[in-house]
């Protein structure tokens, strides 16, 4: 890296949506400290000979084949582990044998310090920004040394759109410690009437949200009334570990662990939902058909017990949430399905490793299987509702803001309104369709600085 420029880091190329992402990035960076900037796209390295020792020396070192004993694994003081397990279990072989799950932890891990060792060795003089993607895996590493070094970073994920920040305190960062939604001041009247409204059309008009949009819902007329707890279920193999670790390296152990617990409760009767993106014809991408493999799998493994009960169809949440009774405990690991149970009046359960911060009291929560397996053997009465003030401040940052998933501002809408190309598509096809659009440089320059002024500080 040649040391006299001032360098644009990015981990990605200028293709598919990134061509105006990245651009947008650096352009918004530009403007604010007033500097134009070379643009560097972060390199492939070939066989690094020493991080293939530390490898050794960690596996030495460590049980390092045991799910549990892998989080803890660290290279000068950031956390492998966090970001080489995500990585594991998007191979769907990993959970069928134990061969699958060594061989893809050696990579993943060799991956990651490699990676690691040449992030540290960047310096942080000549870099005066940088646009990190997909930070839930291996970049999530990159994203932790450049921001210690105190450089601006960009990236987007959900709950929000495009962001930046500035790592201000924190000597170590997690991908969980940015792009979870935090308190804000206190809602007024009309925003807490936006809020509501909000939730209330996601609630009745699933198709509001974007991956849902193309999945032709069913009706059923079940009789519900002995059900006990709901287990909304998530992707297997996408983004594990997303907002955090709380004891379970993956979602599939995570549903069979309460499944099971909740059975040794004989007056227990289990409905376990699939996610609704299981169904997405549209859409059959490999995650989404190792998600179904794995879901049959789990169906399998309680298909004689008749304490446990599994939607196989695509059903709204609301659909389902009108068929069983009140009492009924809502269980998610993160997603936000729960807060339409919580808008509901119904009492949840999920994980504080999930998109919002744990200072809002939405839900029973855990951070540990020990305080799991409390929550999971507590009788109705005992759990308790949410705050509902903390509710519409969460409801209000999700769907409300203008740069976030459902806003008009957010990136995917600015591209759809300027390309005349649907939401639906950009969401699925994005890079197929945005390679293929033929636009001259000066038109992707227009569109990433309309881009780049829908960008969101988040505070550190």
């Amino acid at each position: 890296m040649n040391k006299d420029k001032k360098i644009f880091f990015s981990t990605r190329k200028l293709s598919g949506p990134y061509q105006f992402l990245v651009e947008a990035a650096k352009a918004h960076s530009e403007k604010l400290i007033n500097q134009k900037l070379t643009l560097n796209i972060n390199k492939i390295y070939r066989f690094d000979i020493i991080s293939f020792f530390y490898l050794i020396k960690i596996i030495f070192k460590t049980h390092f084949f045991s799910k549990k004993k892998i989080m803890s694994v660290k290279h000068q003081g950031y956390n492998l582990g966090r970001y080489a397990v995500p990585e594991i279990y998007k191979n769907y072989n990993c959970y069928l044998n134990k061969s699958s799950f060594i061989v893809e932890s050696i990579k993943c891990f060799y991956l990651n310090i490699k990676i690691l060792r040449n992030i540290i060795k960047l310096k942080k003089n000549n870099i005066r920004a940088a646009f990190i993607d997909h930070g839930m895996y291996r970049n999530g590493l990159i994203i932790s040394v450049l921001a210690k070094k105190k450089i601006p970073i960009y990236t987007l994920g959900y709950p929000k759109g495009i962001l930046y920040f500035i790592n201000t305190k924190k000597k170590f960062l997690d991908y969980e410690n940015f792009i979870q939604l935090k308190k804000i001041k206190k809602l007024n009247n009309t925003q807490i009437k936006q809020a509501k409204a909000s939730i209330t059309k996601v609630i009745h008009k699933t198709e509001t949200i974007p991956w849902m949009k193309t999945i032709k819902f069913v009706k059923l007329n079940n009789n519900f009334d002995e059900i006990t707890h709901v287990i909304y279920v998530h992707s297997f193999t996408d983004g594990q570990m997303l907002y955090g670790y709380d004891d379970f390296v993956n979602v599939y152990d995570w549903l069979e662990y309460s499944i099971d617990l909740l059975l040794k409760n004989k007056s227990n009767r289990v409905l376990v939902k699939a996610h609704p993106s299981f169904f997405h014809s549209k859409f059959p991408n490999k995650i989404m058909r190792y998600d179904i493999k794995l879901f049959h799998k789990i169906m399998t493994k309680y298909a004689n017990n008749r304490c446990v009960l599994f939607i196989k169809k695509p059903i709204t949440n609301i659909d389902l949430l009108n068929q069983v009774d009140k009492k009924t405990i809502l269980i998610s690991h993160h997603g936000s399905a729960i807060l339409e149970g919580l808008f509901l009046n119904f009492k949840c359960i999920a994980s504080q490793a999930t998109f919002w911060s744990p200072t809002f009291k939405l839900t029973n929560d855990w951070k540990n299987k020990i305080s799991y397996k409390n929550l999971l053997t507590k009788d109705w009465l005992k759990l308790k509702y949410c705050n509902q003030k903390d509710l519409y401040s969460i409801c209000y940052q999700l769907f409300c803001n203008p740069l976030s998933l459902y806003g008009k501002h957010y990136w995917q809408q600015t591209l759809s309104d300027e390309l005349n190309i649907t939401r639906k598509q950009i969401y699925q096809r994005s890079a197929y369709i945005l390679d293929r659009a033929n636009l001259e440089k000066k038109d992707i320059q227009k569109l990433a600085l309309k881009i780049s002024k829908t960008i969101e500080l988040v505070k550190i």
